[in-house]
C-alpha cells in the first residue's frame, strides 16, 4: 500500500475527499509519506503539519500524565488548527505500526488562503471533530460504564469487527479504572455484544 501514489493513500480520508481538486493537487505536491512504529511520537507540540494516518492507529495525548484525549483510526487527519497557528494542546503518538502522509503547515495555510472552498472544508472537518468529542463527553455523563464502552468501541472500530486494544487504554478512553473496565467488558460479553480474545476484542453487535 505504501508504494501507491500519495493521492491514493489519502483518498479515503474525509478531509481530503472534501477539498476542491485544485487545492488537493497543491497540497499533494508538498506531501510526504513515511512509516512509523508503535510508541513513536508523530506530531509534537512544536510541530506545524497536517498529518493523515493512512495505516494504523494513534492517540492524541496531553498533560504531564499523557492523558488520552482522542483515539484515531486510519484514515484520520489531524493538525489543521496547528498548521494555521493555533497554540498546541496535544501530541500525536502511534499506538500501532503504520503509515502517515504529512503536509507542511505553511503549505496548508497558503492553500486555504488561496481557495475559500478549501477553508470551508477545513472548518467542516474541525466541526466534525468537535461534534465527535461532544458526543463522547455526553455519553460519559449520561450513561453507565458499559454503555460508554459500547459507544467508544463502536467509534474506535469504525466498521471493523475486531479491535486490538488493552484494558488500560480503554480505561483511559472512557474515564474508568482498569478493574471496572474489565468487569464492564465481562458484562458485555455475557450479553453477547462482544467476545474477548487475548489482546483483542471481537464485536458481535
Amino acid at each position: 500500500m505504501t508504494r501507491a501514489p500519495v493521492e491514493e493513500l489519502v483518498a479515503g480520508a474525509p478531509l481530503w475527499a472534501a477539498l476542491p481538486a485544485v487545492a488537493r493537487r497543491e497540497l499533494l505536491a508538498r506531501a510526504t509519506r513515511r512509516r512509523f512504529r508503535r510508541g513513536q511520537r508523530l506530531l509534537g507540540v512544536g510541530d506545524r503539519a497536517l498529518v493523515t494516518l493512512v495505516v494504523g492507529r494513534g492517540e492524541l495525548r496531553a498533560g504531564d500524565d499523557d492523558a488520552v484525549i482522542r483515539s484515531l483510526v486510519a484514515p484520520a487527519t489531524v493538525g489543521v488548527s496547528l498548521a494555521l497557528g493555533a497554540p498546541p494542546s496535544a501530541e500525536l503518538w502511534a499506538t500501532d505500526d503504520g503509515v502517515l502522509v504529512a503536509v507542511p503547515g505553511e503549505a496548508l495555510a497558503a492553500t486555504l488562503r488561496r481557495h475559500p472552498e478549501a477553508a470551508i472544508a477545513a472548518l467542516v472537518h474541525l466541526a466534525g471533530v468537535v461534534a465527535e468529542l461532544s458526543a463522547t463527553a455526553l455519553a460519559m455523563r449520561r450513561h453507565g460504564l458499559a454503555a460508554r464502552l459500547r459507544h467508544r468501541l463502536l467509534e474506535l472500530a469504525r466498521g471493523r469487527r475486531e479491535l486490538a486494544i488493552t484494558h488500560a487504554a480503554l480505561a483511559a478512553e472512557v474515564g474508568g479504572t482498569r478493574a471496572n473496565v474489565s468487569r464492564a467488558l465481562a458484562r458485555l460479553e455475557a450479553e453477547g455484544w462482544l467476545r474477548r480474545h487475548r489482546g483483542r476484542l471481537e464485536l458481535r453487535r
